[in-house]
C-alpha cells in the first residue's frame, strides 16, 4: 500500500519546502554574493571610482563578504581586468591582517568578491588596491565588526531551519506513533470480528 499524506500534512510540507526554497537569506552569503551586498564607501584614487559593498550589512565576527566594483574616472566604464588585492587591519592593531585577492568569475566581470573569516570585533579598515594597464588607485573603507551573540548566532535562516528541524522531528514522530495506534486499532477491532 502506497504511503500518503493526508491534505494537512501535504500542506505543511509544501509551505515547509516553499520557505526553505523562497527565503531569501543565506548563512554564508556566498549564494547571492556576486555583485550583492550594500555600499559603503566609494572613492577616486588614480583614473578609478572604487566602490566597496559588504554582506551582511551589520558583520558579524565570523563571515564576511566585500564586493569591489571599479570604474574609469574618465568615462565611467566598468574595468573587468584589474588586479585588486584587499587587506584588512585591525584599528587596534591587535588582530592578525587578513588578505584576500578580489576575484571577478567571466559572467559578469564589473564585480570583485573577496572573503574574510574575521575574528575579532571592532572596527576594520579595509584597503582596496587596483592595477591595470590604465593605472594604480587604492581606497581604505571602515567595516565595524560586532561581537556575535547567542541569540545572533543561529540568525533568521538558522532559526527557520531549526523550527522546521524541529517539527519535522516531533511532527514525524507524533505522525508514526498516531499511525501505529490507529493499525493497531484497526488489527484488534478486526481480530474480535473474525472470533465473533
Amino acid at each position: 500500500m502506497p504511503f500518503l499524506l493526508s491534505p494537512r500534512l501535504r500542506l505543511f510540507w509544501v509551505t515547509a519546502l516553499a520557505l526553505l526554497l523562497l527565503y531569501p537569506g543565506s548563512t554564508s552569503g556566498d549564494a547571492g554574493a556576486h555583485g550583492g551586498g550594500t555600499e559603503i564607501f566609494r572613492g577616486v584614487d588614480g583614473p578609478f571610482v572604487i566602490a566597496v559593498r559588504i554582506l551582511p550589512l551589520q558583520p558579524l565576527v565570523g563571515k564576511l563578504h566585500l564586493t569591489v566594483t571599479v570604474d574609469l574616472l574618465e568615462t565611467g566604464e566598468s574595468v573587468g581586468d584589474a588586479r585588486v588585492r584587499v587587506t584588512g587591519h585591525h584599528q587596534n592593531g591587535g588582530a592578525t591582517p587578513q588578505f584576500s585577492p578580489a576575484l571577478n568569475v567571466p559572467t559578469d566581470r564589473r564585480f570583485y568578491d573577496a572573503n574574510f573569516d574575521i575574528e575579532d570585533a571592532g572596527t576594520w579598515d579595509f584597503v582596496v588596491e587596483v592595477e591595470t594597464d590604465d593605472g594604480k588607485g587604492s581606497v581604505q573603507a571602515p567595516v565595524s565588526i560586532i561581537r556575535r551573540t547567542r541569540s545572533e548566532s543561529l540568525g533568521v535562516p538558522g532559526t527557520m531551519m531549526f523550527i522546521l528541524v524541529s517539527t519535522a522531528l516531533f511532527g514525524g514522530g507524533g505522525w508514526i506513533a498516531y499511525t501505529a495506534r490507529k493499525n493497531h486499532r484497526k488489527r484488534r477491532e478486526r481480530n474480535r470480528s473474525v472470533n465473533a
